[in-house]
């Protein structure tokens, strides 16, 4: 039956029109040097459209808005499965198209909403009507095969959200800090809410005094707090343990953290290994969320080597819904921007965190720092580009906040003396959802956004709260290096916070906070307001300002955490 209903398609399929995805040039540092040779392998992988995304959504925000019947009431990997599975004919329909081209696909996830398909470019270019050519990167050095645009048939328009790696490019762009030099003018002579040395060195004690964190060892339960490394970032042992003996006295040294391995990720312990952002990232973690259990969630390359940043994200996300037991917790610090994927792709890239949040996931990620805008590496500056995945509405987004030279409370960072900014704004890509129906019109209407303001004044807003992303010192094979900045942070640092605030409640019998937005938006109350400073990207005038309340700079504002304390008991 299936050999007719293949025939059968392609006879409909060479009469039918196609649906076409493009963009003009390739991204800035890609150039193309000539056609990629016909025999070139290829792995493709599609995106199937899901029979249910829209209930899954509707899932989520039930389960994890409190005072919801439903709240709290996460699904299981099989109930997320019943959503995201496509349906019969859905899944007919591509096999058989892609049968006709003597093709076939092997499922990437257990739902087989993404299928790979391994084929030659001569292959690819007559089954997408693409010109496949080879790009270069002269930075990088980098060759991929890539094409300007490629076409499916109508009749499948709405059986495949997208095909991916084709008109993407790849990136390699984590989300950087840089050290800052004092001078003696920067130099904090106010009187701090905090002890007079903690500016420039947040150390683990003082963000437990700024913040209230508990430094008491966190009740024993089944709780796990993941973070997430890519891009060969691996975190040295020997320099966690220092770093403890240093800041952290009172723990055993010798804490230790697990690993998950996905794409083949690895945790190199040779010293070239040494990664700044996944040492800060565990350094904090496990430095702040008190005998919390951490893994490192190592996503590699794949045995190829052809694994790249957006692959990685949908990979790392897909395998922890793939779990019976998902961490509880997850802090993920790596970003890019919106104009670097396609809607397509972003969009079934955030279907992944959605999963995630119906499991109950606290999925938290930074603001990145570009300000206002993606600033292409320091390269080039396009203005009102929100950062991505923290434009996805499924996900808790952090920025930054700062103590200035005259500053006695804590302010939008600004990063000076680096080219870094906290990261906001709005996405191009993504509505704005329903926990933030009430905040951002009311700051909207306080600057006198119109639709005809140059940002998306319908977009998903980020951040949604922020904290300290400024002067925390950390170990780097073996000697203490400080004045880092920048908002992995300030993500990682909340996300320690929730890390400790699930463990309380899954040790008395309850269920994880999981998604916490809807939680967040009703109770504003629970982060100190932060009024001060902007994110200017591109120019000063391209920029955001902080206001009272909510606002596109810091959110709701920092962390307290014996409120979010009292909020979670009584849940």
């Amino acid at each position: 039956m299936l050999k007719t209903f293949a025939l059968l398609l392609f006879a409909a399929i060479a009469c039918a029109e196609f649906a076409v995805l493009e963009r003009d040039n390739p991204p800035n540092g890609f150039s193309r040097i000539g056609p990629s040779p016909p025999e070139t392998i290829l792995d493709l992988r599609l995106a199937l459209t899901q029979n249910n995304i829209s209930g899954l959504q509707d899932t989520v925000y039930d389960v994890s808005t409190p005072g919801n019947a439903r709240y709290g009431k996460h699904l299981s990997k099989e109930e997320v499965e019943a959503f995201v599975t496509p349906s019969e004919d859905t899944t007919n329909q591509v096999n058989a198209w892609l049968k006709s081209h003597n093709l076939s696909s092997s499922p990437l996830t257990t739902a087989g909403d993404w299928i790979a398909v391994s084929m030659t470019v001569s292959q690819a270019n007559a089954l997408l009507n693409a010109e496949f050519s080879a790009f270069q990167n002269a930075d990088t050095n980098q060759t991929v095969h890539r094409t300007l645009s490629y076409s499916i048939p109508t009749m499948l328009k709405a059986s495949i959200n997208t095909i991916y790696p084709t008109v993407t490019f790849p990136v390699t762009r984590p989300s950087f800090t840089r050290k800052k030099i004092l001078t003696p003018s920067e130099t904090n002579t106010s009187t701090p809410s905090v002890a007079p040395d903690c500016p420039g060195n947040w150390t683990p004690t003082c963000l437990q005094e700024l913040y209230g964190i508990p430094s008491t060892p966190a009740t024993p339960a089944a709780n796990t707090f993941g973070v997430c490394g890519f891009e060969n970032q691996f975190v040295d042992v020997q320099d966690l343990n220092a770093f403890l003996k240093m800041f952290r006295p009172d723990m055993n040294p010798n804490t230790a953290f697990s690993l998950i391995s996905v794409d083949n990720g690895i945790n190199n312990q040779l010293p070239a290994g040494v990664g700044i952002s996944a040492s800060i990232n565990i350094q904090t973690a496990v430095g702040l969320a008190t005998d919390v259990p951490v893994v490192f969630i190592s996503t590699g390359t794949g045995l190829t080597g052809s694994v790249d940043f957006f692959t990685a994200l949908l990979d790392e996300a897909n395998y922890l819904v793939s779990l019976a037991q998902p961490p509880e917790t997850v802090v993920q610090t790596y970003s890019d921007s919106e104009n670097d994927l396609t809607p397509q792709l972003a969009e079934s890239i955030c279907n992944s965190y959605a999963q995630l949040a119906a499991r109950g996931v606290s999925y938290i990620v930074n603001a990145g720092d570009d300000g206002a805008a993606n600033l292409g590496g320091g390269a080039e500056c396009f203005p009102w580009v929100a950062p991505f995945p923290a434009s996805c509405p499924f996900v808790t987004v952090v920025g930054s906040t700062e103590f200035t030279a005259n500053d006695a409370t804590e302010s939008a960072a600004s990063f000076a003396g680096t080219e870094f900014v906290s990261g906001g704004g709005f996405s191009d890509i993504f509505k704005r959802p329903r926990y933030q129906d009430t905040v951002v019109p009311a700051y909207l209407n306080t600057i006198g956004a119109t639709s005809s303001s140059p940002f998306n004044i319908s977009g998903r807003a980020v951040p949604d709260i922020s904290a300290m992303g400024a002067g925390s010192p950390i170990v780097l094979q073996g000697v203490v290096d400080t004045f880092w900045e920048g908002s992995i942070f300030a993500a990682t640092i909340f996300a320690s916070m929730i890390s400790l605030l699930n463990n309380e409640r899954i040790a008395a019998g309850k269920p994880g906070l999981g998604f916490l937005n809807p939680l967040i938006y009703q109770n504003p109350t629970a982060f100190t307001d932060i009024s001060t400073g902007s994110n200017p990207g591109c120019s000063p005038d391209n920029a955001f300002n902080g206001t009272v309340g909510w606002d596109p700079v810091t959110g709701f504002g920092s962390p307290i955490y014996s409120k979010l304390l009292e909020i979670s008991n009584k849940l």
